[in-house]
């Protein structure tokens, strides 16, 4: 039994029930498992984490003092108030019996002061805090890290990255369900890098609120950046999923991946300056995201440089970004496939397929930057439609480019632009909107018009599967319930619904 002050002591069986009334969460193992971390030897802990008991903290020495101590199976539950936090070094819990460092009530104990680094630790949960301090919170070397429910709102008076995963064998951590807002100096929200050779693997960011990060700069103020130009030969594994990013105006990437071997999925862009970038690395995926602009200036969509990307079921409406900033941007190298790894590498092979356009000031577009033209890329089986422009846009030549199925809907003063004459359909693909998005139709010429097929694409923007012939765009016309969409504030969070934490 351990005593911390005048904390409580709560048998481990007694503890799991008052957890429960508190509405606190637990631990869930992180998402995607392709890859086996290196752990403690869970069954050498079994005896010692079935006699741990809960303590309640109620000042920074006391959670000092738990800390220090913490083994697998602890719970260290901080009362409301204010704390000034310190290093966890050397300290393993196991996948059934986690350290976690939680709030007695969500949002009420606030670290107000002090560094957290979690340091050669694994199995470690900090759940339902408010974050105020001034300094980053950093996991190095560690796996199985979990920052879940949390609010972070940190003192800035200078260039600051909030949250960064970095150091040897560190992997398989996960962000999920956080707050993060109100930032106006230099540096992420969340920053990805690793060892000098190798960035973190495994890592999950999901169903976090990202809100509020500008003014716009040229560099340096990505709401996320996974990898960095040094380690960007390497693999990351990382998934970014189910995240709203919401006036997230500080750097022309809003999310800027730099590293092999990402997915991409599921997350909602509204009204943000900038783009989702594939700056450096190769094998990206990028689907069944939301980009919706609403007319804002500067708003954009996905931009892409490297090799054998995948883009697919992905919707953009109402975004007024060109170049940098255009809905997509499968741009120009200024080396091919090697060169120094500061440069933007040329496109090789990228699939464009089954997404949708709608009434963006530049949608398509090809080779907008530098000298060498993408290559062996193709795209088809996309509606786009648009009032402006060229809806398709070769600013450069590619180079064996694949056209084919497209839909395009010019209105206005717009054009279909550059594609040839058999790799487009220039008719109306009777887009209705639905209060929230534009949906094809069951006369739509886009059902059952894919020309495929593209093995990879199952399902669709709504998380409907994709039968039989699939149809053009990102939205696949049928009767099943909808099971994905554009995430709103209740959907991601803190407060956000506890269904999804297992996943």
């Amino acid at each position: 039994m351990k005593r911390i002050g005048h904390g409580r002591l709560i048998a481990a069986g007694v503890a799991a029930a008052v957890v429960a009334g508190l509405g606190l969460t637990g631990n869930a193992s992180a998402a995607d498992t392709r890859g086996e971390a290196a752990t403690q030897d869970e069954a050498a802990t079994q005896d010692e984490a079935a006699t741990q008991d809960e303590v309640v903290v109620q000042d920074s020495d006391e959670l000092a003092e738990a800390m220090a101590d913490a083994g697998a199976g602890d719970r260290i539950v901080l009362a409301d108030g204010e704390y000034e936090i310190g290093k966890l070094s050397g300290r393993h819990g196991t996948e059934s019996a986690p350290i976690e460092i939680v709030a007695e009530h969500r949002g009420e104990a606030t670290i107000t002061e002090g560094q957290l680094e979690v340091s050669d630790s694994s199995y470690v949960t900090f759940e339902g805090l408010t974050w105020t301090n001034s300094d980053t919170l950093k996991i190095d070397g560690s796996n199985h890290v979990r920052l879940t429910r949390n609010h972070f709102h940190l003192t800035e008076e200078e260039s600051l990255k909030w949250v960064i995963i970095q150091g040897e064998e560190s992997n398989h951590n996960r962000i999920d369900h956080n707050l993060f807002e109100d930032k106006h100096q230099l540096g992420n929200f969340i920053t990805i890098d690793g060892s000098e050779t190798q960035q973190s693997q495994y890592d999950r960011i999901d169903h976090n609120y990202f809100r509020d990060i500008g003014p716009r700069a040229e560099n340096e103020m990505e709401a996320i950046r996974v990898g960095q130009s040094d380690i960007s030969r390497s693999d990351g594994h990382t998934v970014i999923e189910s995240n709203l990013f919401e006036d997230c105006d500080g750097d022309p990437e809003i999310v800027s991946v730099k590293s092999n071997e990402n997915v991409v999925r599921y997350n909602t862009f509204l009204t943000s300056q900038g783009v989702l970038s594939q700056r450096h690395g190769n094998r990206g995926e990028f689907y069944g995201n939301f980009f919706l602009g609403r007319g804002k200036a500067g708003t954009g969509g996905i931009r892409i440089y490297g090799q054998d990307h995948k883009i697919y079921n992905n919707y953009f409406e109402g975004l007024t970004g060109s170049g940098y900033d255009a809905a997509l941007q499968v741009d120009g190298g200024d080396v091919d496939t090697s060169g120094a790894l500061s440069s933007h590498f040329r496109v090789y092979r990228a699939t464009i397929v089954h997404n949708t356009f709608v009434n963006d000031v530049s949608n398509i577009e090809v080779g907008a930057d530098y000298d060498l033209a993408p290559v062996d890329s193709v795209i088809a089986d996309n509606v786009v439609t648009g009032g402006e422009g060229k809806l398709f846009n070769e600013l450069m030549a590619p180079k064996n480019m694949t056209y084919a199925g497209n839909i395009a809907w010019p209105t206005g003063s717009a054009t279909v632009g550059d594609v040839p004459d058999d790799g487009v359909q220039v008719t109306d693909p009777l887009l209705a909107e639905d209060g929230t998005l534009y949906r094809i139709a069951a006369d739509s010429p886009a059902v059952d018009a894919g020309t495929g097929p593209y093995d990879f694409v199952t399902d669709d923007m709504d998380g409907q599967a994709r039968a039989g012939v699939p149809d053009t765009g990102a939205d696949e016309y049928t009767t099943e319930a909808v099971t994905r969409g554009p995430l709103t504030a209740t959907d991601v969070g803190p407060d956000a619904d506890a269904s999804d934490l297992g996943r």
